[in-house]
């Protein structure tokens, strides 16, 4: 009886493939399915019948010996190897303030807007301002411009918030308030809303009231921008005590607001905020 010597026995490396190649089982072969290159064993005798497609090995007739990776592609700082239709694609880092997220199609990942809110700035002012003024007449500190916010991008939009409480004294009075902004560090302000306050009436005393303005404008800037308040009170009598809430009767007299265990419940203050262009938008109807 014939001797086999189990060590001579191997698989038969035929190369790489080829359409016009008859293969039988237990060829090998090197096959680029794409970009991939993987090595096969034959399971069945063949002509012309591609390892694999797509990734998807032809059972019928070859089995996956090795499978290859495909390439990483090259990358930088911050990128991300994210799995594409058929292969690792790069994605590059995004922008400042935008978060990763799943594209429009649902199959993949992009960056984009996180939220929309970019930033918030407050400013509270815990005292009273008293601004007699019956013509226009810029507010004290937080609200004379020192309330500011610089935006990301040009384009971005700013939102204002605003509340002032008026306290008056023993007649009625009337308030105009205006904001104003600017992005050229204060020399040349633009109109942006406004609001009137009464605080009394003709024939009996009474207590104040809170005016509020909450607008969105679009600065069109990365300068930084600021926000300020114009009084003008009404020539007969102004509702003079800005940030008072709790006084009723003498104009000369100032009360500080409330102190609630040592913390001032302020009476003033103003909010601005920025929102990505993509999330938000300003209309203006003439």
């Amino acid at each position: 009886m014939a001797t086999v010597n189990l060590g001579k026995i191997k698989l038969k490396w035929r190369g790489t493939w080829s359409s016009g190649g008859s293969y039988t089982i237990d060829d090998v072969v090197s096959y680029t399915d794409g970009s991939v290159t993987s090595s096969y064993i034959a399971v069945a005798a063949s002509s012309n019948q591609a390892p694999s497609t797509g990734g998807s090995e032809n059972s019928s007739y070859w089995n996956y010996l090795a499978k290859g990776q495909n390439a990483s592609p090259t990358t930088t700082q911050g990128d991300l190897i994210v799995r594409g239709a058929s292969a690792d694609e790069r994605l590059a880092i995004g922008s400042a303030g935008q978060a990763l997220k799943v594209n429009g199609s649902g199959n993949g990942l992009t960056y984009g807007v996180a939220g929309g809110l970019l930033q918030a700035r407050q400013w509270v002012k815990n005292s009273t301002i008293d601004n007699p003024s019956s013509g226009d007449s810029v507010l004290d500190s937080p609200f004379d411009g020192t309330a500011r916010i610089t935006p990301a991008a040009a384009g971005n939009i700013i939102k204002v918030s605003y509340f002032n409480t008026i306290d008056h004294g023993s007649n009625w009075r009337s308030n105009k308030l205006r904001l104003e902004w600017s992005s050229n560090g204060g020399s040349t302000y633009y109109g942006l809303a406004g609001m009137g306050i009464q605080s009394g009436d003709n024939n009996s005393d009474m207590h104040g009231q809170v005016g509020t303005i909450v607008c969105m404008f679009n600065p069109n800037t990365t300068n930084e921008v600021r926000v300020r308040v114009v009084n003008n009170g009404h020539d007969s009598g102004q509702g003079r005590r800005h940030g008072q809430y709790n006084h009723e009767g003498n104009d000369n007299t100032s009360v500080a607001p409330d102190s609630v265990n040592g913390v001032i419940a302020t009476g003033h203050g103003i909010l601005l905020e920025e929102y990505a262009s993509a999330i938000a938008s300003v209309t203006v109807i003439a």
